[in-house]
Formats: structure tokens, sequence, C-alpha cells
């Protein structure tokens, strides 16, 4: 079934987005084109046009005079990027037929459909995000409708370094390769050499959340044939080095052993799972070879799948085809007029314990389209278009039956029929933004994350220069707030009784308050020391030196591609000034133990120029004591001086 962000992790998603830097825009999943009223939420549109044609309305009968007859024309594509908290990606890469454009502070582009072309496929590249794509069929419809895709990216994992030169056994995120040495080249060909990093983003189905996926489960087989799949576990994989992507070298091959998910218990060890590697101008699955069912670390229950050698690294899949099949025809229809609407996307998940399946379609000019699943298997629906809010009924379910039937063939059985509303409707929210000292706070961005059948969106405000914001809401039962505003944090949520929410307009009545917003400095400490060797001459400080603070106690390691910026989360990281003393700001709160680490892996003695602490047993692993401070303000936690070898030196 559909993965419903927690409110717990959906806001704390949104506010590490926001912290790093997150786009500013107004990110609905729904939010219309058209010129808002003054105070509205303007859909990312900053700069619009007054004079400019506004798109039309899905209820609107071009015809209603009858008139000329209605003309059509190819819709164009309206593709919405947004990140796993529902936030928008701005600047994203949209690539069509070769022409990059870049999504707007909202995470939308729009793309006219190349001269008779039947379909669209787009690429989508964000920095910081594993790449996906999207297709949509090309529909005749009335003038002014448009099509959407909504696009949702992964974030990359934390980068692992690893010496390129080295052979070198990688384990991140549950997935373990295996290189040779020398194996990489960059952009131009030339020979990799020193550190290079991994990244991986991985989707367990089992558990993750598969509208995620770089695109559909429709694989290609080796023989050219076309098959729906199961998927097992899916990721990209990716290598780096000073931000540019790397590539295996020519006749190279590494090997890549994946995660097995507990709940798929109906493989054995032995079972072969096909391979395949996505394709993102083709927005197919190829199949590339087999994978093998392996033991787990206590030799009995299958816990692994290794997939052999690989030539090359983007997004692989282990995945098992399925054959027969049952259908389900949807309409979607505007909720207040009954109209049909065209170019919406319909999603559905089905879930079947040997693996999980995902069907896509696109509505046409009569606001109906098919989804093929798994024959007597559980297909859970959404919907997602640009104009509406919200699928007025919430995700609906569909069970199949044994007469097998598909919506490309007329043999077999028939397709299920089911009808789903969409709605625009909205509501407003009033509320203030204010600092610690309740003065109100100017110019901050405000925004709402809400769940929806298709997974979160956001609905954005900015605070006027009396703290006040309004922001349009989607008729919904939580609202999770959030702003980070020059270096402050304000959270909130607001619940509401959907039934009794009215539609209503910013700067007009019928408005909800909100409680205030309260911008607050997350408490910091900090923690000093002094870095210095013993020699027979004496004290010698160590300048120079990295430092890293990391949470908690963490395993020490100096392997091929490991070291202290590889150990687990930092907290603080700086070096060491002229007498060897260091002092970093860390947050308050975060960890009740810190691990020191001073100095760097030496190619020759390892971790023995790591720095130890002179307590008795050397400690590295201190406890907080939770004083509110900064550097600058001092009073800083002092965790006692570290030695280091001197043979470390070149004294």
């Amino acid at each position: 079934m559909m993965k419903m962000l927690s409110t717990k992790m959906s806001l704390a998603m949104l506010v590490g987005a926001l912290a790093l830097g997150g786009a500013l825009g107004c990110p609905s999943e729904e939010t219309t084109y058209t010129e808002p009223d003054s105070g509205e939420i303007d859909g990312g549109d900053e700069d619009v046009d007054p004079d400019a044609e506004e798109d039309v309305d899905p209820d609107v009968d071009p015809d209603a005079d009858g008139g000329d007859p209605i003309e059509t024309s190819a819709m164009p594509l309206v593709v919405q990027v947004l990140d796993e908290a529902g936030l928008p990606v701005e600047g994203a890469r949209v690539i069509y037929e070769g022409d990059e454009h870049l999504s707007d502070s909202a995470g939308r582009v729009e793309i006219a459909p190349a001269e008779d072309a039947e379909s669209m496929i787009v690429q989508v590249e964000a920095e910081g995000y594993a790449p996906s794509s999207a297709e949509r069929p090309v529909v005749e419809a009335a003038e002014g409708q448009k099509m959407s895709a909504l696009v949702r990216l992964l974030k990359l994992s934390e980068p692992l370094s690893f010496d390129a030169e080295a052979e070198a056994n990688l384990d991140i995120e549950g997935l373990k390769i295996r290189l040779p040495a020398n194996a990489f080249v960059d952009g131009e060909g030339s020979p990799v050499t020193g550190q290079a990093q991994v990244t991986v983003a991985g989707i367990d189905p089992t558990s993750g959340d598969l509208r995620m996926m770089p695109g559909p489960l429709r694989g290609v087989e080796e023989a050219g044939d076309e098959v729906d799949l199961l998927s097992v576990y899916m990721a990209d994989i990716s290598f780096w080095q000073d931000g540019e992507k790397l590539q295996l070298a020519d006749g190279v091959q590494a090997q890549v052993t994946y995660p097995l998910a507990p709940a798929l218990s109906g493989y054995v060890q032995g079972d072969l799972i096909p391979y395949w590697s996505f394709d993102l101008e083709r927005a197919r699955w190829i199949e590339e070879g087999e994978c093998e069912v392996v033991a787990a670390a206590d030799g009995e229950t299958p816990g692994e799948v290794y997939c052999g050698e690989t030539s090359h690294f983007s997004w692989w899949n282990v995945d098992k085809p399925f054959g027969t099949r049952n259908c389900v025809e949807v309409t979607v229809i505007d909720s207040e007029t009954g109209a049909p609407v065209p170019g919406v996307s319909v999603t559905g998940e089905g879930v079947d314990f040997q693996g999980v399946a995902m069907s896509f379609g696109a509505t046409d000019a009569e606001g109906l389209t098919c989804l093929d699943f798994m024959r007597e298997g559980t297909l859970e629906l959404s919907t997602f278009h640009f104009y509406y809010y919200s699928q007025a009924d919430g995700p609906l379910t569909v069970v199949g039956n044994d007469e097998a039937a598909s919506c490309n063939s007329d043999e077999g059985g028939e397709c299920l029929q089911i009808t789903i509303e969409m709605s625009s409707e909205t509501a407003c929210l009033n509320g203030m933004l204010i600092d610690e000292d309740e003065q109100p706070i100017e110019g901050a961005p405000i925004y709402g994350v809400y769940e929806t059948a298709s997974g979160p969106g956001s609905v954005m405000a900015t605070s006027g220069a009396d703290g006040a914001y309004c922001m349009q809401i989607p008729l919904v039962e939580d609202l999770q707030l959030s702003s980070v505003f020059e270096g402050a944090v304000a959270q909130g949520s607001v619940s509401f009784d959907p039934v009794s929410l009215v539609e209503a307009t910013c700067g007009g009545d019928g408005c909800l308050e909100a409680d205030d917003l309260i911008l607050e400095n997350e408490p910091m400490t900090c923690v000093s020391g002094l870095a210095q060797s013993y020699t027979i001459d004496g004290e010698i400080p160590r300048a120079g030196l990295p430092v890293y603070i990391l949470a908690g106690e963490v395993q020490r390691s100096c392997q091929p591609g490991e070291g202290p910026e590889t150990w687990g989360q930092i907290l603080a990281q700086g070096v060491t000034d002229g007498s060897g003393g260091f002092a970093l700001d860390m947050p308050l709160g975060v960890s009740q133990q810190i691990t020191v680490s001073i100095g760097e892996c030496h190619s020759t003695y390892g971790q023995e120029c790591l720095g130890f602490g002179y307590s008795p047993g050397g400690n590295i692993l201190f406890d907080v004591e939770g004083i509110e401070t900064t550097v600058a303000e001092g009073g800083c936690q002092d965790v006692g001086e570290f030695s280091l070898a001197p043979m470390c030196f070149n004294d």
C-alpha cells in the first residue's frame, strides 16, 4: 500500500531541506497557474504578467455558447519535480529531445511535445539526487488543457570515500560493492587516481516509497519483449570525484550484492532473479543478467542477492517478471462539475509477497485511462494533476479476480471500472511569525506540508512587515508548518476537521487562524581541546590537523576508503590552530555522547596517527555536559589533551 510519511519524519525532512538551502518557491502539488489575488499563494510564478493568457480551468466548457466546434491540440506536459518531503526542487534539469529546461521555484517545467510525437519521455536530474524520468502519451484535448507528470527525486546518501587506485570492498546503505584497483575513468576517459566517493539511493520495495522510482516497472527482456516487473530491490549507484560522475573503465567489472528484505520470505537460497539497469532515455528497465539469492551471515536465512559482474553503474533493479493480468479502466472527473479531466497521471501500487509492482496511466480527452496489474492482485490508485489540490475520496483500492484481462488486448475478460473525483477546493490559513522576543519577522518563508493520495505536497507563504502570513490550503486533516530563516527554526502543526472546512480565499472572510509560529535559534554548545606530541625534547603542539566531532561511539577504521570523515554523523569539524588547540560549535542535544577524532589515517601507520586522549584508556568518547554556549561566548566544554605519535610527522 502507499507509504505515508509520518508527521515527525515529514517535518524533520522539511526542516532539514530548508536548512540546507531548499527552494523558496510556492510548492503546491496541485496549485493553478492562474494569477492569484493579493496575499494568495502564487504557485511559484513570482513575476506574473497581468496581460498574459491564463490557463484554461478544466471545468470550463470551451463550447458553452454552442458556437464553433471545440478546437483541440496536443496537450503540453507540465512536469512537477518534488523531493521526498513534498518540497519543490528548483533548478532541476528536465531534458526532452536533447533540450534542457530548468524547473522554476515551484519545481515546474512546461514542455510542448515534438511534432507528430506519440509520447513524451523526459529525463530529470538535480544535484544531490538520483536521476529520474517520466513518460506520458501525447493526447489531443481542448485548447488550454495540459498533461501532468509528478517526478519525486530520491536524495543521494552521504558519500563514502575510498582509494580509487586500490582494491576496495565497500559497504554502503546495505549494498556491498567489490571493486578492482584502478577501476574508474573520468568524463574524458582518463584514469582516476587518489580518493573517490560512492553514493547510493536505494529503495526496499517492502518498506520504501516506490513513488521515488526513476520510472515505471516495465522491463525489456534480452529477447526484446516488454514485461511487467515485481521489484525485489532497486538502487542508484554512482561514483564521483570532485563533483564529476565517474564510470568503470572499459573491460573493468565490479561485483554488487543487494540486501533482501525479510518480508520477501518466499525466496530461498539459490533462487535466480533477473537483473535490470534503467535506461533514462527509454524509461525502461533493460535485462542484463541474473542474480542469485545467497545466505545471510547466519548461513541459513536468505538475506542477500548476489548479482555478479557489473560493467557500468546507474539505477539497477532486481526484478521478477509477472505474466497474467487484470486491468482497470479509470475515469477521472471534477468533483464539483462532473466534467472529465484530461491529462491526469494515475498511479496504481500493487503489493505481492514476492515483490511490489507499480502501474501508470494518463487520462485522455474523455478523462479515461487503463492500467494493467497482477492477476488477483490488489491495486491502490492515486492521481496527480497540477490544477487540483486533492483526490476527493483519497486512495481507492481495486481487487482483481481470477479471470485474465489486459488493457491492450481483446482476449480474456473485461477490465474493472472505477471513477475518481478530483477537487480544487481550498481553505485559507492566517498566522503570525515572531521571534523569541515576540517581535514580528518579515520576509520569511513559511511552508505547510500535507498528505495527498499521491504523497506529500506543500504550500508556501511569506511573512509581511507585521509578521502576518496567509496561505491557501487543501481540505486536509493536518498541516505541518515550518520556517527556517537566518539560522533560526520554527515548527508547528495544525489539525482540521475537513468536513467543517469551507472554501475561502486569502484576503476574504472565513480564513482559519493558526497559533503563532516562533522562530527559535537552535541551542548550541561547544567543545575545546589540545593536540600535541611528546618527544625527548618536550611537547610539540600540532597545528593544521583535522578535527572531527562525531555523534555517539563510532567504529574507528583506516581501511582503504575509510577515515574519520566516513565513520558516522559529523556534528562539527575544523583544524587545530598554531598552538595545537581547537574549539568547535556543535548542536546541543543531538547526541548524549561524542567521539573526538584528531589527525588523519596514515599510509603506513594507519589509525596510530589519530590522537588519543591523555585520560586513562586514551579516551576519545565524551559525555556532553549540556552547556548552552558558543565559541564566541566562551565556556566551552574542555575535552583535554590529545597525544599523537611523533613518527606520524616529518620533523
